[in-house]
């Protein structure tokens, strides 16, 4: 990473995914160089197993590549123990996946602020950022809702909010709107990038709606576990 001319948020390095399955070894991933700079979003695009979640897992140190290097914030996975991944994932990563993943005995408040509960700020401390955050997504006037409560736009919403609330360097968003019909999705992927922008915070999204990823600063394609950019 010293090497590196440029002080990206996001770099993958040559990086390679092999899966066992059986006798057989499946490459997902064939030699990945990625990167992302600070503030910029970037679409990932490719057909269905094309190998978007599994960068995205792979960025997110959730998994760890068969080759390659991949570093968050200046530093390196692969450098890290189990304990200091943790540590690095909550300080720098935020994450938005297809299915909210709230809990549906909280309100939309606390599930917000569930991320800075678990970094053990004060209860008070944290509830303040997750009614800014709800505010700057257009739920003000539902904060005290449970999800059953919300429609799947709103949901989805308040997912965005809840990777927002520890102003992360990098949000991952895997298919967040892929759950969503047209209107919903579009309104979802609109304040996403705003909000990465104005929070000056790097996006890198997983998609396969390419009329979504066009808005986006770039675009990435996966096709026989490569990239091509645009």
């Amino acid at each position: 990473m010293s090497n590196s001319p440029r002080d990206f948020v996001v770099q993958a390095t040559g990086v390679v995914k092999t899966f066992i399955d059986g006798d057989s070894r499946v490459e997902v991933l064939r030699g990945i160089d990625f990167f992302a700079e600070k503030g910029q979003s970037v679409a990932v695009l490719g057909a269905s197993g094309s190998g978007k979640s599994t960068l995205l897992h792979l960025l997110g140190g959730l998994d760890k590549p068969s080759q390659g290097s991949i570093w968050i914030a200046g530093k390196a996975w692969s450098e890290l123990n189990e304990k200091e991944r943790s540590q690095h994932r909550n300080l720098h990563l935020g994450f938005i996946y297809q299915f909210h993943h709230l809990l549906p005995e909280f309100t939309a408040l606390e599930n917000v602020a569930m991320p800075l509960l678990i970094r053990r700020l004060p209860r008070a401390q944290a509830l303040e950022a997750a009614q800014q955050c709800l505010e700057a997504v257009g739920l003000a006037h539902r904060i005290a809702h449970a999800p059953g409560e919300l429609s799947g736009g709103e949901r989805q919403r308040v997912a965005v909010a809840r990777a927002l609330v520890t102003q992360p360097s990098c949000i991952l968003a895997d298919e967040p709107t892929g759950n969503l019909d047209r209107e919903n999705a579009a309104n979802v992927f609109t304040l996403m990038l705003n909000l990465s922008r104005k929070n000056g915070t790097t996006l890198v999204m997983a998609t396969h709606d390419d009329r979504l990823a066009v808005s986006a600063d770039k675009i990435v394609q996966l096709v026989g576990g490569r990239v091509q950019t645009s």
